[in-house]
């Protein structure tokens, strides 16, 4: 059964249900007010008939006809017949209510289930002694149904609220079909386009969002979006991950080109060092490939933190003497200045490959003839790396982006790169507990900030 019938159905029940009930308790206590109006009624005429009678036998000046004139006043239900005898117990007086036997009050037919109940044997008869000082002067007998439950006007009250209850229930139905139908309606296209989307989803379509009313719903379908966002940063951090590793390569081959080539044309001589320059970009790469196996094999990237105690002036020296070919081609000034020797204990590649990153990016926004500063001390318990140039300066607006992936400034007069840098540059420096700010001004250069 399918959701919009089941709850067309509960709807429908749940309305029967109540209407019943309320309809049920409205008319008990109803009929009980209604059973006791009848009884107060009856008592109050029975003591008007004593008192009228009363008065007409003591005073003797009566005639029949007239007292059955009046007494046919009191023929209201449930009373029935009244009978008058005098003190000789003759028959003074008999009326009785012909159209109640055969129809009811104010011309109302009786139907056949109260037809049936009107029999003798529901009936009684009241007596009253009519006496004036002490001496009996009469009788009356009043016939009338044998309880409340039994009269005509009973009856009717009680059919009445049974009619009516099912013209409620009847009323209710209707407008409980109409409104669930709707209802139901509703909600079933709301499911169905959440599966249409959770379909689209699992087939990779493109899927457009959906707003539900209904708040269980809704939060389904809100789901589906969170689910959708994560495969697609999945997806984009997986893109991410080998553009990571794709730039991470360019640096270290980039340095050993640069060596290569400078050995080559004799500007520098191969000597233990720069052989050592070359075997740490080796190392490098090699690490390098060795995290792309692992995540081709295992479908996920080695980020394990490999902490190790080592001199961060002498890495930067290394990352420095790497890069300083390159930077004396392009005649940009490349200093470094060491307060104090420093011992860290952290992951060693991912600091040099982050320091790596922000001079390349240095490297690529200084014009010729500029200057890079690189300087490492200690503040406190935390060690400061920065670096800072004298080039264009970043945008305020820009500041806030620079760090994300892909992210080329509108304004950029460098066309090198895929924007990926700097990215990886705070990834690594955030997961080894650090941060990686900036501050910069549009042409007065800017000031990268490691803090570890």
């Amino acid at each position: 059964m399918t959701i919009r019938k089941q709850w067309l159905l509960a709807l429908i029940s749940i309305a029967i249900i109540s209407v019943s009930v309320n309809s049920f308790v409205l008319s008990s206590l109803t009929d009980e007010y209604f059973k006791g109006y009848v009884k107060e009624n009856y008592n109050k005429h029975f003591e008007q008939i004593v008192d009228y009678i009363t008065e007409m036998l003591v005073s003797k000046d009566y005639s029949s006809s007239q007292m059955a004139i009046q007494l046919e006043t009191h023929l209201v239900d449930p009373i029935t017949r009244i009978k008058v005898y005098d003190e000789d117990n003759n028959l003074i007086v008999d009326v009785y209510n012909t159209e109640m036997m055969g129809r009811g009050m104010n011309g109302r037919g009786m139907n056949g289930m109260m037809r049936r109940n009107y029999d003798a044997g529901l009936e009684e008869v009241d007596n009253a002694e009519i006496t004036d000082k002490g001496e009996v002067i009469g009788q009356v007998n009043i016939t009338k149904y044998s309880s409340a439950e039994n009269s005509i006007d009973t009856w009717l009250f009680q059919t009445s609220l049974i009619q009516n209850s099912l013209y409620s229930i009847g009323i209710v139905l209707v407008i409980s079909i109409i409104i669930g139908t709707l209802i139901s309606k509703r909600m079933s296209k709301d499911l169905i386009q959440t599966a249409e989307m959770a379909q689209n989803i699992d087939m990779g379509n493109e899927t457009v969002a959906l707003h539900s009313k209904v708040k269980e719903i809704h939060v389904i379908q809100q789901s589906l979006e969170s689910l959708k966002t994560r495969l697609k940063i999945k997806q984009k951090s997986r893109k991410t991950l080998i553009d990571e590793m794709i730039h991470q390569t360019r640096t270290p081959l980039t340095i050993m080109r640069t060596h290569l080539e400078a050995m080559e044309d004799g500007v520098i001589e191969m000597s233990p060092e720069e052989i050592r320059v070359c075997e740490a970009q080796i190392e490098n790469i090699t690490s390098i490939i060795s995290n792309m196996s692992g995540m081709i094999d295992a479908q996920k990237y080695d980020d394990t933190i490999r902490t190790e105690e080592f001199e961060l002036n002498l890495l930067l020296k290394q990352i420095i003497s790497g890069l300083r070919v390159q930077f004396e081609k392009k005649n940009i000034e490349l200093v470094f200045t060491e307060y104090s020797k420093v011992i860290l204990n952290t992951d060693k590649y991912k600091l040099s490959q982050a320091i790596y990153n922000i001079l390349t990016n240095a490297y690529k926004y200084t014009m010729s003839g500029g200057k890079v500063h690189v300087t490492c001390k200690t503040e406190g318990e935390a060690i400061v790396i920065t670096i800072e140039d004298n080039g264009p300066g970043i945008s305020k607006e820009d500041q806030t982006k620079i760090f994300d992936a892909y992210y080329r400034s509108a304004n950029s007069l460098n066309s090198e790169g895929e924007g990926i840098g700097l990215y990886v540059a705070k990834e690594n420096i955030t997961k080894l507990n650090g941060t990686l700010n900036v501050e910069s001004e549009r042409n007065k250069g800017s000031k990268f900030v490691v803090k570890i």
